[in-house]
């Protein structure tokens, strides 16, 4: 399983948790991953393409090149046939790869593409040289609208939490003085009584900002239910996108595994089964007779025979004067 995946029984709650502000924007941004995962997937079946159109091009240049070898070299009978049978296989390969190149280009890309403008760009703006999808900005602007009243009731209580424990930390100073100071000999009793009521007023500033904190949790945690509940509507049309790239992504690799899948096409068995009946068809002895007959010892002879000498005559052509 891919390390992007993951695992619903390790969820625990974290700084980097959905619900903090600000961290939706990964859910918004996928909407802009989503149209350029549209660009890579045409990139990537567009090399493939590539490299089939080579192979079947290399193929062609093979065949052809060997050919013309087989043809002035000295191979001879059923045993040229069979090599020039290996020929025949790759030109007919060349063809089914050519098929494959345009089947990946016309079908394949072109209904990614499609796809990609029909959900995205009819939706999208040019800003910065950069596509950015309406709908991402759309979400982007729910979700900020939705987290935007539970961030305000979030932000009073991280204040009101720094004041409580600011509280906290100056009665705990006050009471080390105070203590320090009992067994102080030198200090007169006006500053050991200033020394208490600093303790006091600290303890009743502990107490009020206590209750201003306790009253912030109880109103962020009472409006929790419904942020849930807005940020997953918003959430839940963000996955609905992302289903429908997700199973588009998922038909077009089936289509292309279709496409790739050389076995599923119906002349490939006829191919190697005539360049088995080709190769099988060599005979060595029919081979071996060809030879005798036309280059060995079962070729015609004119032997040498007695031949009367004949005189030659020449004309004699005069040159004008």
């Amino acid at each position: 399983m891919s390390h992007h995946s993951g695992d619903e029984n390790m969820l625990i709650a974290t700084s980097d948790s959905f619900w903090e502000p600000g961290n939706y924007r990964r859910t918004a941004k996928r909407i802009d991953d989503s149209f350029k995962l549209c660009g890579d997937l045409v990139s990537l079946i567009g090399e493939r393409a590539e490299i089939e159109k080579g192979y079947a091009k290399q193929l062609k240049n093979w065949s052809k090149k060997w050919n013309e070898t087989i043809e002035k070299g000295p191979e001879y009978g059923t045993t040229e046939a069979a090599w020039k049978g290996i020929l025949v296989e790759a030109d007919r390969l060349n063809e089914i790869h050519v098929k494959i190149k345009d089947k990946l280009c016309t079908e394949i890309i072109e209904q990614v593409k499609s796809w990609q403008k029909e959900t995205y760009q009819k939706n999208s703006t040019l800003l910065h040289g950069m596509i950015q999808c309406k709908v991402r900005k759309e979400m982007e602007d729910s979700f900020k609208k939705v987290q935007k009243p539970w961030a305000k009731l979030l932000s009073k209580v991280n204040k009101a939490k720094e004041n409580y424990h600011s509280a906290c930390k100056a009665e705990k100073s006050a009471l080390n003085q105070e203590r320090n100071a009992a067994n102080d000999s030198s200090l007169s009793q006006d500053q050991l009584r200033k020394l208490q009521d600093r303790v006091s007023k600290a303890k009743e500033e502990v107490q009020k900002t206590r209750e201003k904190y306790e009253s912030a949790l109880h109103d962020i945690n009472s409006y929790n239910a419904k942020y849930m509940d807005d940020m997953t509507v918003v959430f839940e049309k963000c996955q609905d996108l992302e289903a429908l790239r997700l199973q588009f992504f998922k038909d077009i690799l089936f289509a292309t595994h279709r496409v790739l899948n050389i076995s599923q096409y119906s002349e490939l068995p006829q191919i190697y089964d005539e360049l088995y009946h080709t190769i099988n068809n060599a005979d060595y002895e029919k081979d071996l007779k060809w030879w005798s007959n036309n280059h060995g010892v079962n070729m015609a002879m004119n032997w040498p025979q007695f031949e009367e000498y004949v005189e030659e005559f020449r004309e004699i052509t005069k040159g004008k004067s």
